[in-house]
């Protein structure tokens, strides 16, 4: 027996693998310097002081990412995902328009 969604549990389910690959993107951005001060530390040119702060300053900007996947609205968190991925419709763009310009964005710039 196939497990069918309705068109709304679709919809939603999408959004939902929208906004975790958008919260994938933004906590791996802010890992990568991480990564390189490790790169550092372990060929000996980071002092291990300096990347305990740089670990800490880390978990603070991730603190902040996990606030704004946690505590954002949905509806406005998906459209900034959408936004961050290149992924808005041309509805997305027409009902949004403002806030997306508010947000930077350029549709004669974006692709």
């Amino acid at each position: 027996m196939e497990n069918r969604l309705t068109p709304k549990q679709q919809k939603r389910q999408l959004e939902r693998e929208i906004i975790d690959e958008y919260h994938k993107l933004e906590t791996e951005q802010a890992l990568e310097p991480l990564y390189h001060f490790f790169l550092e530390w372990k060929s000996g040119t980071l002092p291990y002081f300096e990347l305990t702060e740089l670990i800490h300053l880390f978990h603070k900007k991730n603190q902040e990412i996990y606030k704004d996947f946690t505590y954002t609205d949905n509806k406005d968190l998906l459209l900034l995902a959408k936004m961050k991925l290149g992924r808005l419709s041309e509805d997305d763009i027409r009902e949004n328009k403002r806030l997306l310009e508010f947000w930077g964005y350029d549709e004669n710039t974006s692709s």
